[in-house]
């Protein structure tokens, strides 16, 4: 339950976030840009630890975060560091969604099953080829968010909606690191959305787990 200072908080972080997401997403690196990424999920991890929620929870917000900071600048050291850091925040999310199912649903996890297997076998072809010496992470990153997908789609309603918007992000920042060319008529929009649904899969994910 968000009580409290947690209207005022989560305000806050909407704040930082739309700031970022309108006029930081897409520019090069500063102070500013890094700080209003990072203070975006950094807050909501705060609140998180402060109302009870699963630790779980609040352990991936701050790797998301840490994620956040490296990711706001370019450099091959600051890559790694957010690419383990959201790792990190993926398998503690693949923990807290397998604790969260009471029965699964055989269906839905054949289905789901199959297509974010597909998925997955699909980047061997636009994706991993491109990657060079970070072949290695980032086809275990990409079994990571298969693995919370297929968890995700058990538990349904927003923590689905979240973790597919979260999922989308990758996919796209995947795609503007390592496919497309360094365009501004592409950098802008795609930065925007991609900020938009990794952020928005980020608040939906917290905001099912701690409304109740």
């Amino acid at each position: 339950m968000i009580t409290a200072l947690g209207p005022a908080i989560i305000g806050a972080s909407l704040l930082s976030a739309t700031i970022y997401g309108a006029a930081f997403s897409w520019r090069d690196a500063s102070a500013l840009k890094t700080l209003l990424k990072t203070l975006s999920l950094a807050v909501v991890c705060v609140l998180a630890a402060a109302n009870d929620a699963p630790w779980l929870l609040v352990a991936a917000l701050a790797a998301s975060s840490l994620g956040d900071a490296a990711l706001a600048a370019p450099g091959d050291k600051r890559f790694l560091v957010g690419l383990c850091s959201f790792a990190l925040a993926h398998v503690l999310y693949i923990i807290l969604f397998w604790q969260m199912i009471a029965q699964f649903d055989m269906t839905v996890l054949a289905i789901a099953g199959g297509v974010f297997g597909l998925l997955a076998l699909s980047t061997m072809w636009w994706l991993l080829p491109f990657t060079h010496d970070l072949k290695l992470p980032v086809a275990v990153y990409v079994l990571l968010i298969t693995g919370m997908g297929v968890l995700a789609t058990q538990l349904g309603g927003l923590v689905m909606a979240g973790a597919l918007a979260f999922i989308a992000s990758d996919l796209l920042l995947s795609l503007q690191l390592f496919r497309l060319p360094e365009r501004p008529s592409l950098t802008v929009p795609i930065s925007v959305a991609l900020w938009v649904l990794y952020y928005g899969g980020q608040i939906s994910i917290f905001l099912a787990l701690t409304a109740a």
